[in-house]
């Protein structure tokens, strides 16, 4: 893709550019309106093209382009998930009277739906004891 932005962009810039470089060694300019004008279409078709490029070669861009004028598919709202980090650890028993071995693993993201969580979480402070209830009400 950037290869054929930058021939194009070469390509459409060479007649104004090579105007430019021809007026500066001429005496007198050459500044025939037609040829002016093509020079001018060619600077604007550089500029109108790119983002039809774009689009015929990336994927990201029209993802992205569809995202901004919000014309693609309309997405539900889905419930938020709980995650939350695991770890535990593993005791290795040794039959040989050695010390035990001990290992840790980690899981990264575990996802806990509602039935994981408790429904009710009520603490009774009345006696200032460090009593928690939980219940499935």
């Amino acid at each position: 893709m950037l290869a054929v932005v930058v021939i194009l962009f070469a390509l459409l810039w060479m007649p104004y550019r090579t105007l430019v470089v021809v007026n500066s060694f001429l005496d007198t300019a050459y500044l025939d309106l037609w040829f002016i004008l093509f020079c001018r279409l060619c600077i604007y078709l550089n500029s109108a093209i790119n983002p039809v490029i774009y689009n015929a070669m990336s994927q990201k861009f029209r993802a992205a382009f569809k995202k901004l004028c919000n014309c693609g598919p309309q997405r539900s709202e889905k419930p938020a998930a709980y995650s939350m980090a695991l770890t535990y650890s593993v005791i290795k028993e040794t039959s040989n009277g050695e010390s035990p071995d001990h290992y840790t693993t980690e899981l990264d993201d575990l996802t806990a739906t509602d039935e994981f969580l408790p429904k009710r979480l009520s603490f009774d402070d009345s006696h200032l004891s460090s009593k928690v209830t939980f219940s499935n009400a």
